[in-house]
């Protein structure tokens, strides 16, 4: 979690640190690593866990607000919603990577964390188990036994801890945010989402017009997609494109000129004899077929995916690579800075079809060949979770409403998890709207300072002609 740059992935005050008195778990010295400067303020407020029920149960949202470097500014302020589901935004990291940003320059940024992550009154977190699974030596079928009853003891965690899942969606999170703007009382705001991040903030845009002054969305993430068929279509199609990439570089293809089959070798090769290997020198990890799919989707998520890819497949064949350690270094990073208890709340209400049975599922790989096993993790997540909790958004109401704010879509055109069809698909709705397609791997990045100064220019002035000229744009 020391990269800041991933921070931005996840993918992005008043006098001191105040204590956030009154607050379940949430004081003083729990926030001792913020700035000690009178342009930092924290905070909480109190909202609903179910805003259809304003009357009961009340869990806190934390948050805390940079103060503009130019003390005479007046731009609107800048609100940050992280991905995942289930990524935190109050760390130190995320923190200060935004106080030394240029964003902050010349207006407030404020960061807080959703509900049931973090600070925000977080569920019992089940990462790190799902992690361990993931290192067993486990097939296809004994990982949905295992993830299955990790379901079951987390599903007993919430209980007992007094929480209900089905009150952790976006649409929840989205009313938490109305009450935030409120509180902190500003005119208007821009809103900046990164992945997951895209869809609360597209929503919150559809609730509260009223507060939006502009809106940046980067990676959009749809609320009408399907957690697992969505993620095997967007890494089927992000493959696909590393292997025309590699056919048509001649350094690539110089180096790996069989990319497309030596990809298949590698995970037969992984189908009859898993790897292990050590992770920090202590964690014992199995990688198996499944798992190796799994980490190499994991990899795409990273700007130098079409140079590291081949080098994955490659130390698969030869049973080792320094690029194995890089990818589950990655892994656990992400792994530590998402709360996956969250992440299968938001999913299972608003990404979860309850129709897809195992034999649906079953016959939906057979229209990806490039994916000849099980997608690790998420096909047993996906069928395991569809028992953890009982609300579900009903299908009719999975999208977003017209918007005539103004709005700036980002999407790489490499993109594991968020391909560019997401952002013509968030275009459709949307009559103010530009939509640059970025021709980059990963998920989120690229040029971060050209980026950063497109997005600061749309946030003075949405309305403006916008200078692109920096950026690596798709021309296809």
């Amino acid at each position: 979690m020391e990269n800041p740059k991933y921070f931005v992935l996840l993918f992005i005050f008043s006098m001191g640190c105040l204590a956030l008195k009154g607050q379940v778990g949430i004081g003083l010295d729990s926030l001792e690593w913020l700035p000690k400067s009178e342009k930092v303020r924290a905070g909480a407020i109190l909202v609903p866990e179910n805003h259809d029920a304003p009357e009961g149960k009340q869990i806190q949202i934390a948050y805390v607000v940079l103060k503009a470097r130019d003390t005479s500014a007046i731009e609107f302020p800048m609100i940050f919603f992280s991905g995942g589901p289930g990524g935190n935004s109050l760390n130190q990291g995320m923190v200060g990577f935004l106080t030394e940003h240029p964003m902050r320059e010349a207006r407030d940024i404020i960061l807080f964390d959703q509900r049931g992550i973090g600070y925000s009154s977080a569920l019992p977190d089940m990462s790190f188990k799902a992690f361990d699974i993931m290192a067993k030596d486990a097939n296809e079928e004994e990982e949905l036994v295992l993830t299955t009853d990790m379901i079951l003891e987390y599903q007993k965690k919430c209980e007992e801890q007094g929480s209900s899942p089905e009150y952790y969606n976006t649409i929840q999170n989205a009313k938490d945010v109305g009450l935030l703007f409120k509180h902190l009382g500003y005119e208007k705001y821009n809103l900046f989402g990164g992945s997951y991040g895209t869809r609360i903030a597209r929503v919150v845009q559809d609730m509260f017009p009223e507060y939006i002054h502009s809106s940046v969305l980067d990676s959009p993430a749809p609320l009408s997609g399907d957690f697992l068929l969505n993620r095997l279509d967007s890494f089927s199609l992000a493959l696909g494109r590393i292997f025309d990439y590699c056919e048509n570089n001649v350094s690539c293809k110089e180096q790996y000129p069989n990319l497309k089959e030596d990809y298949f070798t590698a995970i037969s090769k992984l189908e009859e004899t898993p790897l292990t290997v050590t992770m920090n020198d202590s964690i014992p990890v199995t990688i198996n077929a499944q798992d190796g799919i799994y980490l190499l989707r994991r990899l795409l998520y990273q700007n130098n995916a079409r140079e590291k890819a081949p080098e994955l497949v490659k130390a698969y064949i030869e049973g080792g690579g320094h690029v194995i350690n890089e990818v589950l270094q990655f892994e656990y990073a992400l792994t530590g800075g998402l709360n996956l208890t969250m992440l299968l709340s938001v999913e299972k209400y608003e990404n979860f079809n309850i129709n897809n049975t195992a034999s649906v599922i079953e016959a939906s790989y057979q229209e990806y060949p490039l994916i000849p096993v099980k997608l690790g993790f998420f096909d047993a997540f996906y069928q395991a979770g569809m028992n953890w909790h009982p609300n579900s958004l009903p299908m009719e109401e999975r999208k977003f409403q017209d918007s005539d704010i103004p709005t700036l879509l980002f999407v790489n055109r490499f993109d594991p998890v968020t391909p560019p069809k997401n952002g013509i698909l968030f275009k459709e709705n949307l009559t103010r709207a530009k939509l640059l397609i970025l021709d980059e791997g990963g998920h989120g990045g690229g040029d971060d300072d050209c980026k950063n100064q497109v997005i600061n220019d749309f946030m003075k002035d949405p309305n403006s002609e916008l200078d692109t000229t920096c950026l690596n744009l798709f021309k296809g």
